[in-house]
Order: structure tokens, then sequence, then C-alpha cells
């Protein structure tokens, strides 16, 4: 192993140990960012570039937790007016433009989609009905979130993420070409030091509420929104009408 992998290997057992100790998201957050930096050291070929905002469109706005919510939220609250009404109109606009998918992503999170087969479906039907779509909070290209964004959010293109039996990297299309040309040049048994997304997920859960709703990004706003107003306070478990 290179050294700088070999070091890499200590940040990322360093980083599962320390999420051992961590009390409310803004400390998973710090221990992302600890890791993250030796990732980017250590796979310079993979850094995210300046201005690229493709993990904010189509499909990618994540699925977050009440926690990480409550932290955005009170981010928000805090904006200036014109820019917290400017927030309600484009998420309004956005539950109007992609009500259907909104709800058929949250019946994926949910379980109410559990065969692979409707899951399949699922999934072919979001890839076009969101084609289009890009994060409420994605603002000429630029997250308008940032030091708040979500975990996931954090982690994307640095990290290794499980699906059922396979292990893959989560990262966008435009970069699977390089990972794969690094791993054919430099690395033959297609092994990857990297941190696993799912430790981490598991540790985000655990500080929730039970039974607190887990929901994308446009389903946080668009339940916390009353008449022209951003909600000050969070509602851990709302119902998604939208």
């Amino acid at each position: 192993m290179d050294s700088d992998l070999q070091g890499l290997s200590v940040t990322v057992a360093e980083a599962y140990q320390a999420l051992r100790e961590v009390n409310c998201v803004e400390d998973v957050y710090d221990v992302i960012e600890f890791v993250t930096d030796e990732v980017k050291n250590s796979y310079e070929h993979i850094v995210c570039k300046t201005g690229c905002s493709d993990c904010c469109k189509g499909l990618h706005p994540p699925y977050i937790t009440a926690a990480e919510w409550e932290y955005i939220l009170y981010y928000i609250s805090d904006l200036p007016k014109p820019i917290q009404a400017e927030i309600v109109r484009r998420a309004k606009w956005y539950g109007q433009q992609y009500k259907d998918a909104l709800l058929l992503q949250q019946d994926l999170v949910t379980g109410k989609i559990q065969t692979q087969q409707e899951t399949e479906k699922a999934y072919k039907t979001l890839s076009k009905a969101l084609a289009d779509s890009t994060c409420p909070f994605l603002v000429i290209d630029r997250c308008g979130i940032y030091p708040v964004r979500p975990a996931k959010c954090r982690v994307h293109g640095q990290f290794l993420v499980q699906v059922g039996e396979n292990i893959r990297l989560q990262t966008c299309l435009p970069q699977v070409s390089e990972w794969e040309e690094y791993i054919n040049s430099k690395n033959k048994t297609r092994n990857i030091t990297m941190p696993l997304w799912n430790v981490y997920e598991k540790v985000i859960t655990l500080l929730n509420p039970p039974n607190t709703l887990v929901a994308t990004i446009p389903i946080w706003l668009l339940t916390h929104i009353r008449g022209d107003k951003i909600l000050k306070e969070l509602n851990p478990n709302p119902e998604v009408i939208l």
C-alpha cells in the first residue's frame, strides 16, 4: 500500500473511533471534515471541481433526518426576510412541479415499495421525472446552505457506500471514468481505501429520536412552510401532504 493510503487507512480508523463519542450532527460533520481532508490528499484526481453542482441535480437531493433538518432550519430562519421569501417561492414551485415524484421518493424511503421489480420501476420513473430538477437550495450552481449542508452532501465523491451486498463509490457519473482509470493504473486488486458512508448514516440515525421522519430536503422544506413563512420550530415527524 502507498504511504498516502496507509495514512488514509489510519485516519479512516480514527474517524470510526471518533464517531463513538459524538453527541450531535455537528460532531459528525466535524469527523467527516477530518477524514475527507485525508481522502482529498490521497486521491487528488477526484477532488470536486469548482463550479460543479452535478450532485445537486436530478435524483441527488438526499434523504436526511430530523436532526439534520433542524440544523438547516435554524440556519435559514436567521437569513434575511427577502432570502427566506425566495426560498419559499422556490420550494413551492418545486412542490408543484415534482409533487408525484416527491411522493414516490418518499414511498421508497418509508418502505412502501419493497420488491426489487417495484423499486427498479420507481427509479426509472424518478430518473425521467426529476431529470431536470435541482435542489431548491441550489442558486446559480452554488449551495445556498453550504455551511449546514447534510452529511450525505459532505461525503459525496469521497466515500464508499454499501448497497445490498455491493460496495461502490458514492460519486457522480463524470467521476466514474476517472476512478476506473485510476484503479486500472494503480490498484489491480480494485480494493479502495476510503471511509464507508453506511457507518456514518447509522450514527446519525441514532442521534434522532425514534420514529422521526426521514425525507428528502424538498419534503422537509415544504412541510415547514405555512403560508409564505418558514416555520422556526422543528416538527420531527410532519405529515407529508403536498
